[in-house]
C-alpha cells in the first residue's frame, strides 16, 4: 500500500491538565481509561473528535465523538496505517474510503470535495471495548 502524500502538522505533546474536559458519555470515559492502559492520553478535544496521543510510541488516533453518542466505537487512524492488517482484528470493521474532518489536526491533508485541503484518515469501527483494545495494540 502506497503512503499517501500531503501536508500535516507536527506531533502534539499532551499537556498536563489539558484534554477532553467533560466526557461525552460513560462509554467515552471507559474508552479513554482503556486507552490510558495502552499508553494513549487525551490531547485535544472538539465536539466531534477526541485526539488520543501515545507520546512514547509517537502514535495518534482519534475517537469519533459523534458516533460515541449512538454507542458506536469509531476510531480514526492515520492514512498510512495498514488497513488490511487492522481490518483482520476480530471485532474491527472498515467500510472503505477515507474519513475527512478538519478536526484531525495532525493527519495529512488532501483535497476532498471542495477546493481546499482537509485532514483525512481511515475510520475503523470496533464492535466492543475488547476490539478497541486490540486495535490500540496494533496502532504501534
Amino acid at each position: 500500500m502506497a503512503v499517501p502524500t500531503g501536508t500535516f502538522r507536527f506531533f502534539p505533546e499532551p499537556r498536563p491538565g489539558v484534554g477532553a474536559g467533560a466526557w461525552a458519555n460513560d462509554l467515552e470515559e471507559q474508552l479513554v481509561a482503556l486507552a490510558g492502559e495502552h499508553g494513549f492520553r487525551p490531547s485535544h478535544a472538539t465536539r466531534s473528535e477526541l485526539e488520543l496521543v501515545d507520546p512514547v510510541r509517537r502514535r495518534i488516533v482519534y475517537l469519533n465523538r459523534r458516533r460515541l453518542r449512538v454507542r458506536t466505537i469509531a476510531v480514526i487512524v492515520p492514512p498510512w496505517s495498514e488497513v488490511d492488517e487492522l481490518r483482520a482484528i476480530h471485532g474491527v470493521s472498515f467500510r472503505g474510503g477515507f474519513f475527512h474532518s478538519s478536526n484531525l489536526r495532525t493527519f495529512p491533508r488532501r483535497v476532498n470535495d471542495g477546493i481546499g485541503e482537509i485532514p483525512y484518515g481511515y475510520s475503523m469501527v470496533c464492535a466492543d471495548a475488547g476490539a478497541f483494545s486490540r486495535l490500540l495494540d496494533r496502532c504501534r
